[in-house]
């Protein structure tokens, strides 16, 4: 491993990065590039990256492409602040021998309690309520008790680890399914393991928490919406791009849902004319689950450790295969 390299934030966007500590300690490693805007075409994203080979990953707007991987010889690891690599085609990083590592436990617990937030606020209808009392009005919204409810689970990840324990404080009955089908952390978890359909027709609450795949885009389309309870809530903490949203727009328009907390969106920020900035019952959050304090601490320093480790010799928390 060389003894300084040069490391490149090309998405800082908005800037977070590089106004913490975390910056002082790329610069003892080497030479640091740091943008604060989006790269806008993939030419100017390579621009910014020519020479790298380390990058600290900070927005998922940013797309590491077979393209981008074949004309960037130098670059040997990615380090992403957060968990999701759906940006990132990790067969292409593996095939040009670059380690793409992720911060797997720095915001679970932020963002288990922010599902949390979603699901109370919704159930409560805490909203609407305060829309009319700043308006003038003594109104009341009769809500979801959530004791002895069934959260249905979509994923059983370290976050949905968090929600199902969570989940059993509310006397909730958690429900679980996952692509791996593993039983034994069901029951470790305490989440009854059951197939998607039994899920959403069971389920008083579904919760999703997939990492973004081609297997797991739009899981939930129109036809898993329509297996839903018309007195069920949605709350999706983990990608837009799971749920078909226009379909979910029209369930809750035409109530076949009870209501939806969204704090992830197929393309960000919301446009404007969003379908889902107008439906009914529908709480929803520009992607901040991961907004504390501090989680915020952790995706800023361990990006850095997995640069650090992987200097050192001893790659850390690496998601893809390497040959």
């Amino acid at each position: 491993m060389p003894d300084k390299i040069l490391t490149v934030v090309p998405d800082d966007f908005p800037a977070l990065f590089v106004h913490s500590a975390q910056m002082d300690r790329l610069h003892t490693l080497g030479a640091v590039r740091a943008h604060t805007t989006r790269a806008e075409t993939t030419h100017e994203l390579l621009a910014r990256l020519k020479g790298a080979a380390a990058v600290v990953n900070m927005r998922a707007f940013t797309k590491f492409t077979a393209e981008v991987f074949a004309a960037l010889p130098d670059l040997r690891v990615i380090a992403v602040s957060g968990t999701g690599t759906d940006n990132i085609d990790l067969e292409a990083a593996s095939r040009h021998g670059v380690h793409v590592c992720n911060t797997p436990e720095a915001n679970s617990d932020s963002v288990a309690e922010h599902t949390f937030a979603l699901l109370l606020a919704l159930a409560r209808g805490l909203r609407p309520m305060e829309d009319r009392m700043r308006a003038g009005e003594w109104w009341h919204h009769y809500g979801m008790e959530l004791r002895g409810k069934a959260l249905g689970l979509i994923g059983l990840g370290r976050i949905a680890a968090r929600v199902a324990r969570v989940a059993h404080g509310f006397g909730m009955n958690p429900l679980g399914w996952s692509f791996t089908r593993d039983e034994e952390r069901a029951r470790r978890l305490g989440v009854t393991s059951v197939e998607l359909d039994e899920l959403l027709a069971r389920a008083d609450v579904v919760s999703l928490h997939l990492r973004l795949s081609d297997r797991s885009r739009g899981i939930l389309g129109r036809a898993e919406l329509g297996r839903l309870k018309t007195s069920a809530l949605l709350v999706n903490t983990a990608r837009g791009a799971l749920v078909d949203e226009a379909a979910l727009a029209d369930a809750l328009a035409a109530g076949r849902i009870a209501g939806a907390a969204l704090d992830c969106y197929a393309e960000e920020p919301l446009p404007l004319d969003h379908p889902l900035r107008h439906t009914p019952n529908t709480l929803l959050v520009p992607h901040a689950g991961w907004m504390t304090v501090e989680a915020r601490e952790r995706m800023l320093s361990e990006p850095v450790d997995n640069i650090v480790a992987w200097l050192e010799g001893h790659p850390q928390n690496v998601v893809n295969p390497l040959p």
